[in-house]
């Protein structure tokens, strides 16, 4: 797939949503990525996600799971066997909903208890706990690529399952 580094700021605005401005000469389907930086609490050097690029708008197609992108100026190929697309965007509004349904179970949930005061995986519906471990998996991922030199950041990443199986 082409691919694309640009400025991890300008990242996190797609991944949200929301539009920017990049100006290369290309029409398609482009992954973008994270350029190489140093500011704190920013992605480097990450694959972020799947765009449909034309005439200079961009439209949002897909989160992809974190890998090491280096950065290279201009467009240039990533093989497409790295590139695997997230079921849902953790930055979007449907990681709201998936953590709620969670809640509202746990919420009503009148069972028994591990030693921890944990709703037993096996006793959670598989359509509640699979997008939650999923969303689990891609935060931590994450933040093996956000610059955190005072391991801030990775604290405030609080997985909802405690043992993902």
């Amino acid at each position: 797939m082409q691919t694309l580094s640009i400025p991890p700021e300008k990242l996190l605005t797609v991944l949200l949503g929301k539009p920017i401005d990049i100006a290369v000469d290309y029409t398609g389907l482009l992954l973008l990525a994270a350029e190489k930086n140093t500011k704190n609490n920013l992605p480097s050097e990450m694959a972020g996600g799947i765009v449909y690029y034309d005439h200079q708008k961009i439209t949002f197609v897909s989160l992809v799971h974190p890998f090491t992108i280096p950065t290279k100026s201009g467009i240039f190929t990533t093989l497409d066997t790295k590139i695997h697309r997230e079921p849902y965007n953790w930055f979007g509004p449907q990681s709201l909903i998936i953590e709620k349904k969670l809640a509202d179970f746990s919420k009503n949930y009148d069972g028994p208890l591990t030693e921890t005061g944990d709703i037993p995986r096996a006793l959670i519906p598989n359509n509640i706990a699979e997008p939650v471990i999923l969303s689990d998996r891609y935060w931590l991922d994450y933040t093996t690529f956000v610059n955190d030199p005072d391991g801030l950041f990775a604290s405030q990443i609080k997985p909802l399952f405690r043992q993902q199986k």
